[in-house]
């Protein structure tokens, strides 16, 4: 009996142990059957899918997957994401629109992904950042929400990542900044916030990026800065704030950027410029200030302290006055050789008070800005206007003529304008001697016969078949000079006639009439770059007859004589 009972024991707990077994291996199978996030899609049946590259080295891990929604009813806490233990060693993750579009960020999904050193979630529908969005990922490097038409940056949206280089928010509909958005980020050196809506950067919003070195917020629509907006950002060298609604930069407002190198305030509404407006830049190398509506930058400090600025863009305000007083703590700045100023496109009136222009020309070491300067255009007023169209009259009836013109026309130093590209303007340096600007070089007489061509009449053409009158000084015998070396003086064209359409030439020169001994003493345009003396060819009227011409018309005078008495003997 006892035996019996033994026997059906053991045959109870054979089945059990076998029930057991069968169990586990149907679970198993169920789990190897089940498909994970990085299936081929045909074979997925799950609500976020994601294209997967493997690592070359070690074939089982995934180093990054561009992953997709195909569901709408995924909701922040939906298990879906769960998947993602999937990718726990994947480095790069993208997030991107298939045909559903992303409205959060995927917080759960990230809890799996704490390797990842590169997130990239673009194209979605998402209104807000949330606090500590992205808490889970303690490693990465690089975060970029661009194009998700984002609105709201919570505060401590993004905190606590000591790894994170680089957050790209561009191309959102964000409004403001607060304070606190961006909150222990030891490594953070660039912040891109480019194409947004932004109106307001609240005071110390970006107090805790003591170590940014660049930051974009152009294309935005701020219209006021104070002193505190830019504080704790003590290591920023690079600040692009253009095509923004800015009027009035006013005192200390960049005074915490101590190391800024560059500030772009291209494209704003300037007009006004206070007197500590850069206050605090001596490490500024490059300001751009082109495309504001500023008319007079009057205030005598307002470029005081910029002792590094190398570079100043002025380029398309309505700039009428802009004194040499102004420009004197940094002038001497743009003496070398990679300095820029770029003064093109202003409503500068033609007056002496622009000379200060030609005294730079000529100390410059950088062969662009002397052309540049060289090309400065100003606005003649009505009494100028007529001087220069008397100039032009007395040049077209004391045309000279001289070789090597169309050498001249060749030369790929010399610019061209059109009379449509000036708009009615004249380049400074052509009317410096008729506003008296160089008084005590010159006569008047000297200056009445020597201006050069009008740049808004002045017709040339290509020097296929031309004839011209030029005035060309000639080196002095003892000026010599290498093949390479150029000279700052330059020469003009007075007129030319022509078949083809007509064009302007401007030759970038600085003019002045030769002395009756034929020597040209360097006026105030050359006498820094040309200290040595210039000879001039005479014209042709002042020329004497060539003692070859003069035998010539003696024979010619006996052979006539001698063929009358011949006709006289026949007859």
């Amino acid at each position: 009996m006892s035996t019996n009972m033994n026997f059906w024991r053991v045959i109870a707990v054979m089945c059990v142990a076998t029930a057991f077994v069968q169990s586990k291996s149907t679970h198993h199978q169920k789990r190897a059957t089940r498909p994970n996030i990085c299936d081929l899609v045909y074979n997925n049946t799950l609500d976020v899918r994601c294209y997967c590259t493997k690592d070359n080295q070690n074939p089982k891990i995934f180093k990054s997957a561009d992953c997709f929604l195909f569901a709408e009813h995924v909701k922040p806490e939906d298990d879906t994401w769960t998947a993602f233990d999937y990718l726990k060693d994947v480095t790069k993750l993208t997030f991107t629109k298939n045909n559903i579009t992303m409205k959060y960020i995927p917080t759960e999904a990230l809890k799996y992904t704490k390797s990842v050193l590169n997130l990239d979630i673009k194209y979605g529908n998402i209104e807000k950042v949330g606090a500590y969005a992205f808490a889970n990922l303690s490693a990465v490097q690089e975060i970029t929400l661009r194009g998700n038409q984002i609105k709201i940056l919570e505060v401590n949206a993004f905190a606590d990542h000591k790894d994170l280089a680089i957050l790209g928010l561009d191309t959102n509909a964000i409004v403001e900044i607060n304070r606190d958005v961006f909150v222990n980020l030891p490594s953070l050196e660039k912040l891109y916030l480019t194409n947004n809506k932004i109106t307001t950067l609240h005071d110390r919003a970006f107090v805790h990026l003591n170590n940014l070195k660049e930051i974009e917020i152009d294309r935005n629509n701020i219209f006021s800065l104070n002193s505190e907006t830019f504080s704790g950002l003590k290591k920023l060298q690079k600040l692009d704030l253009s095509s923004n609604s800015l009027e009035v930069i006013g005192d200390n407002t960049f005074l915490p950027l101590v190391n800024l190198r560059s500030l772009n305030l291209d494209g704003n509404k300037i007009q006004m410029l206070d007197n500590k407006a850069f206050f605090g830049l001596s490490s500024l190398q490059s300001l751009s200030l082109a495309h504001n509506n500023i008319v007079d930058i009057d205030n005598l400090k307002v470029f005081e302290g910029l002792k590094s600025l190398i570079s100043l863009n002025l380029r398309g305000n309505k700039i009428k006055i802009l004194k040499a007083e102004v420009m004197a703590p940094i002038l001497t700045n743009f003496y070398g050789g990679i300095s820029t100023l770029d003064v093109d496109d202003n409503n500068f009136p033609c007056s002496c008070q622009l000379d200060w222009f030609t005294s730079l020309m000529n100390k410059t070491q950088n062969e662009n800005l002397k052309l540049a300067l060289n090309n400065l255009k100003c606005q003649p007023d009505a009494a100028l206007r007529e001087a220069w169209s008397k100039t032009e009259e007395i040049e077209k009836n004391t045309t000279q003529t001289t070789e090597d013109e169309e050498t001249q026309f060749q030369n790929p130093e010399y610019e061209y304008y059109d009379n449509t590209q000036l708009d009615g303007k004249f380049f400074y340096v052509d009317v410096r001697d008729l506003l008296n600007c160089t008084k005590g070089t010159k006569t008047k007489s000297e200056i009445t016969t020597t201006t050069r061509k009008s740049p808004t009449a002045a017709d040339i053409k290509a020097p296929s078949s031309y004839t011209t009158t030029t005035v060309k000084p000639e080196l002095n015998k003892e000026l010599t000079t290498k093949p390479d070396q150029k000279l700052t003086t330059k020469y003009f064209t007075t007129e030319t006639s022509v078949t083809q359409g007509h064009t302007t030439a401007k030759m970038a020169a600085a003019v002045a009439k030769p002395p009756e001994n034929h020597v040209v003493t360097p006026d105030a345009t050359s006498v820094e770059a040309k200290p040595d003396k210039i000879k001039a060819h005479r014209s042709i009227q002042e020329k004497e007859t060539p003692d070859y011409l003069k035998s010539g018309a003696n024979i010619n005078l006996g052979c006539v004589m001698l063929l009358t008495v011949i006709l006289y003997l026949i007859h």
